[in-house]
């Protein structure tokens, strides 16, 4: 899902110019990367998202023997797990160009043993690669604060994203608009807030409808959509909170076609807890929408405080609800933050732009 949802475009231009190969975990969906070009060569390996010591050994040893036949000149990686494992194996059969991606930090919400020992696998995947990118501005800088990267050794390219936005994939679309509310039964004129994401409890969702439920007792005229799987079960507990105002507020599971419900919306609001970037504002920015953020690293990019929307305190929904009420009441505030927020969009965060930034760095390193 992570390749198809943020690589699939850099994976092919790449095609044209080098072989390559992808290594993941085809368990959940084989038939998830079947539409790419057919020199791409994809290789199925087990690794595990959690944590377990005989299945992540026996994909550390399965990855080493596959680096060892495939005589690559370049190996990137990303996410956690997967960049740990392959940063060992890539070290190991001496691969000359050992990249990793930081996209946020696990335990950059957790305390005690679990951060430290969290945060000692980051400092291996940097010790052991040759270059270190990192997916936002604000992301390095805490990283650097945190002593797990150093400027000489980290690299953002651009203004931040692992793979920007598909501009036009993601646009307002009157279309879009009236066919999702038709759908979903809501009125043309109904401000419309919306979350695309994991139903996590990192990612905000219980401050989300505690505020959303606060700004419905002042806002006549509201609607939310909650878009995105629900991985921890919590949709019902969701539900019960919400009484008898769920019938403003729609769950939709996972979508591959989220831009519909951000061209059906008004206002985008995302109180994660923790990000590496934000990359669903961005689209939602490109859609036109003004965002309401926390105000975390990660977030503090894909958000320009007061131009392209607000970042408010992690975890208060009070402040949450009052941001999500300015935006609602004031057509005009909205208005201008979204034509804002998709100007901004297009000029530093299109796909093709970081495409090429991503392309010239490989070049670069391979040529060396």
């Amino acid at each position: 899902m992570f390749v198809r949802a943020f690589l699939e475009h850099q994976i092919n231009a790449l095609a044209k110019s080098y072989d390559v190969c992808i290594i993941t975990n085809l368990e959940s969906d084989k038939k998830m990367l079947t539409h790419l070009p057919n020199n791409v060569n994809i290789i199925d390996l087990p690794i595990k998202r959690k944590i377990s010591l005989f299945a992540d050994l026996k994909a550390l040893f399965i990855l080493i023997l596959i680096l060892l036949k495939g005589e690559f000149s370049l190996v990137h990686s990303a996410s956690p797990k997967a960049g740990l494992i392959t940063a060992i194996a890539a070290w190991v059969v001496r691969i000359p160009n050992r990249l990793h991606t930081f996209t946020g930090q696990v335990w950059a919400t957790k305390e005690g043993l679990s951060r430290w020992l969290l945060k000692f696998f980051d400092k291996i995947i940097v010790l052991l690669n040759t270059k270190i990118l990192v997916d936002s501005l604000s992301q390095q800088g805490f990283l650097i604060k945190e002593g797990v990267v150093t400027k000489k050794s980290s690299l953002v390219l651009g203004r931040g994203s692992i793979s920007g936005v598909d501009i036009s994939r993601f646009h307002p679309s009157k279309i879009y608009k009236k066919l999702i509310r038709k759908q979903l039964n809501i009125k043309d004129d109904c401000i419309v807030f919306l979350f695309v994401g994991r139903l996590k409890r990192e990612k905000g969702v219980f401050e989300l409808i505690h505020a959303f439920k606060k700004v419905s007792e002042q806002h006549d005229n509201v609607a939310l959509l909650i878009v995105g799987p629900d991985e921890e079960k919590l949709k019902q507990e969701l539900i019960n909170y919400l009484g008898l105002i769920i019938e403003i507020v729609k769950f939709i599971d996972f979508t591959p076609t989220p831009e519909r419900y951000m061209a059906a919306s008004d206002i985008f609001v995302l109180p994660s807890h923790r990000e590496g970037f934000g990359s669903v504002i961005i689209e939602a920015a490109s859609c036109g929408l003004p965002s309401i953020g926390s105000d975390i690293y990660g977030l503090s990019d894909a958000i320009k405080t007061n131009v392209t929307g607000f970042l408010v305190p992690t975890g208060s929904s009070e402040s949450l609800k009052e941001t999500m009420l300015e935006l609602a009441n004031n057509n005009e505030l909205r208005n201008k933050m979204g034509l804002n927020a998709r100007n901004r969009a297009i000029n530093n965060f299109s796909q093709d732009y970081i495409t090429l930034k991503i392309l010239q760095f490989y070049k670069e390193l391979i040529k060396k």
